[in-house]
């Protein structure tokens, strides 16, 4: 079942506005640093995904890319967690979806059958359907270290031709 619930804003300045921010400025050796907030294109979404046939299926199991969860997940994991993950049931995450404000349990679990992480239980409930998820749609993910949990974006609808009126729709 979802539950909705406001998430804290990962990109929330921290910066008390009377303080100088020191990008920008000279160093104490007269060298500029050449740091821009401007410049600055911050992309939270580490691991992307377009949705393949068998994400959307009855397996109800997204499958994660071992290299990305290596790299973006599992170093920020709890060790308790990581432990679960690794183990024959998996371990329960919260996975929370930015775009509806709601948050699902799924099991985060390894498979070392085909050397891959998958998202399961409630995927296809609480993900494919709610959000009408097609083949070919772009997801973002990634773990917020701070809550534990994973965070889920629907980046980009698949743009399919419909043949009956000739032109492109999303």
């Amino acid at each position: 079942m979802a539950e909705t619930l406001l998430f804290p804003s990962l990109f929330a300045s921290t910066r008390v506005q009377d303080q100088p921010c020191a990008l920008n400025q000279t160093d104490n050796r007269g060298l500029d640093l050449g740091l821009s907030l401007g410049s600055i294109d911050y992309d939270p979404w580490f691991i992307k995904k377009k949705m393949k046939v068998s994400d959307l299926g009855d397996l109800s199991r997204l499958l994660v890319p071992k290299r990305l969860t290596k790299k973006h997940v599992l170093p920020f994991m709890h060790k308790s967690l990581d432990e679960s993950v690794h183990s024959s049931n998996g371990g329960v995450v919260t996975v929370y979806d930015s775009d509806m404000k709601t948050k699902h349990e799924l099991v985060f679990k390894y498979w070392p059958s085909s050397e891959s992480y998958v998202l399961q239980r409630n995927w296809k409930k609480d993900f494919v359907n709610v959000r009408k998820l097609k083949e070919g749609d772009l997801i973002g993910l990634y773990w917020d270290a701070r809550s534990s949990a994973f965070v889920f974006s629907l980046l980009q609808r698949a743009v399919e031709i419909d043949t009956t009126l000739g032109y492109w729709r999303n």
